[in-house]
């Protein structure tokens, strides 16, 4: 596999374009559209948020056919607890998408991101539709990649090419996302984190979903910002098959070789989000081994990552280990303290229920890099899971208490 341009345009048969319709002060790109030139096999995983934004609800009755040729995304506005006319403007969007491009309405996918609670300018949405058509291009990823971005301060587009039975396959996403950060998101008929997917690949749903699933596990599902679920959170994934090779069959090598290649570019654009994150001085890995079960894994990776004493520690470059065990403790996973060990970076400072001596500053050091690495060995299994996250800056409290509503 090799990594490269263009974004979700990258794959044969899709076309993107970005553009300002006015929900942004400053004119700054506010409206998205991605279009495969031939009908796709189509997966999302949504929000397990109990409240929902009117898109996720859409989407979710649009994927039940699991085809969809269409996404049609908003930032600047979630369109979310906006009632009954919410639920009709996302609608609206996606019909207005499939007139001009001569869809079924349910053949729309539609997104929002922003201020909650706000109704959905919709008629500076129509409006620009047509404009938004005809400008739909093969080097439209980076506008469209812009046009869904709120509190980010950097673009989230991402591409690879590799081989499936002979044939070149490629894989492009565009992702958003920089607070508001804490996606759990299920498969569907089960500030926030967009992420669109492209790909030429012919493989059966049953493939897909199962990769978009696993992949959305590993990745997106193991971050946090600022442990606040989003109510718009999303990965939707489109495969038009025009790499034309053998299509790929769920447990297959095949299925084996494109969820890998999926792993990747999700793995990337999950860390470049956290690396985005609002406020943030410090990127931080959390890796878990040997735990009794893989939930046990997640659930103690998800506690040390998602504290706000550690991540205070991290942003004050205070080595205190003994907040990471401490939310190790409480995690509900089994942790058993005499068998656990705690490194910080390579420094091991946890070992047989207490602490090992080190040289005054050493810690010190590792806590004032830019990138920290934290390692729990549960000693209990042989089950391991890596979440990611940052620290917890005075200037995200600054931002977020600033925030419009």
């Amino acid at each position: 596999m090799r990594f490269i341009k263009n974004g979700v345009t990258a794959p044969i048969g899709f076309k993107a374009n970005g553009l300002s319709c006015g929900i942004k002060k400053l004119k700054n790109s506010d409206l998205a559209l991605i279009y495969s030139i031939k009908m796709c096999d189509a997966a999302g995983v949504f929000t397990t948020n109990k409240v929902k934004a009117s898109c996720v609800v859409v989407n979710s009755e649009h994927l039940k056919n699991g085809k969809a040729q269409a996404i049609i995304a908003n930032s600047g506005n979630a369109n979310c607890m906006t009632g009954k006319r919410g639920l009709k403007n996302s609608r609206t969007m996606a019909a207005s998408v499939a007139n001009a491009l001569g869809l079924n309405n349910e053949d729309v996918c539609v997104a929002s991101t922003g201020v909650i609670g706000h109704p959905l300018p919709i008629e500076k949405i129509l409006n620009a539709v047509p404009k938004l058509v005809n400008g739909l291009s093969r080097k439209g990823s980076e506008g469209a990649a812009r046009a869904i971005m709120t509190t980010d301060s950097t673009l989230k587009e991402i591409a690879a090419e590799f081989r499936i039975g002979g044939k070149r396959v490629r894989i492009g996403a565009i992702a958003k996302g920089a607070g508001m950060i804490h996606p759990q998101m299920a498969l569907a008929p089960h500030a926030t984190m967009l992420c669109f997917v492209t790909t030429d690949a012919s493989i059966a749903p049953s493939a897909l979903r199962s990769a978009l699933d696993v992949a959305t596990q590993k990745s997106f599902n193991m971050i946090t910002i600022d442990g606040d679920m989003s109510t718009n959170d999303m990965v939707l994934v489109f495969a038009n098959g025009m790499a034309e090779n053998k299509t790929i069959k769920e447990n297959s090598k095949d299925a084996r070789v494109f969820g890998a290649a999926l792993e990747a570019l999700f793995l990337k654009l999950a860390q470049l989000i956290v690396r985005d994150a609002e406020g943030a001085t410090k990127f931080v890995e959390v890796r878990v081994k040997n735990a009794r079960s893989l939930r046990d894994a997640r659930t103690v990776a998800h506690a040390v990552s998602s504290s706000t004493l550690v991540k205070c520690a991290f942003f004050g470059s205070d080595p205190n280990w003994g907040r990471v065990a401490a939310a190790a403790g409480q995690s509900g996973a089994e942790v058993d303290p005499w068998k656990m060990k705690i490194y910080l970076g390579r420094e091991l400072v946890l070992e047989n229920g207490g602490a090992v001596k080190k040289r005054a500053g050493i810690l010190d050091k590792v806590f004032a890099k830019k990138d920290i690495k934290i390692t729990l060995n549960l000693g209990l299994g042989k089950h391991s899971a890596t979440a990611y996250t940052c620290d917890l800056s005075m200037k995200y409290v600054q931002l977020n208490s600033a925030y419009h509503t």
